[in-house]
């Protein structure tokens, strides 16, 4: 079951409350990704280094939840607290995994693939591709690790500054 807080945002109506946990609001305009709470809900949870962005380039109030496991995790961002990351109230995700492969050419979906150059002279690959949502994913390896940043209707520029701001961060 994903974990999701509140963070910064106003208190949600006792209906709501009911129904998911309170949201955690993470970024307006290009501000700071909340890493040391987010952290908390992956550290002993995973195995894999975690790597997250200090910054995300979006304008809208975005909510988060995370899940993990020994060999991978995922950060969810979300338009909405209740989300669950599905449909059209989904921004996209941060994952990352053991081994793992980089995106192939897939036949109609696949719009843009190419390879890119990241952050310390890490080496990208950048996909774009269309199906029910077109959604842009840039991944790259780290010792054994496949890192990916996923944004529906994303642009090249923006998914390499959050790639880039979370290489440079480190590993947390």
């Amino acid at each position: 079951m994903p974990a999701t807080q509140v963070f910064g945002a106003r208190e949600v109506s006792p209906q709501l409350a009911l129904q998911v946990p309170e949201p955690q609001q993470i970024a307006r305009t290009d501000t700071a990704v909340p890493v040391r709470d987010i952290l908390a809900k992956l550290k002993g949870k995973t195995q894999v280094p975690i790597l997250i962005p200090n910054r995300i380039p979006v304008s809208q109030k975005l909510y988060y939840q995370t899940q993990a496991n020994a060999d991978s995790y995922t950060i969810s961002l979300e338009f909405t607290p209740d989300c669950r990351g599905t449909g059209a109230c989904t921004l996209g995700e941060f994952r990352a995994q053991k081994g793992g492969e980089f995106s192939t050419r897939i036949e109609r979906v696949t719009k843009t693939l190419k390879n890119v150059q990241l952050a310390g002279g890490v080496k990208g690959v950048f996909h774009n591709g269309c199906g029910a949502y077109c959604t842009a994913n840039l991944e790259w390896k780290n010792k054994g690790f496949m890192y990916t940043v996923a944004i529906r209707n994303g642009r090249e520029a923006d998914l390499i500054k959050i790639a880039n701001s979370a290489i440079q961060a480190g590993i947390r």
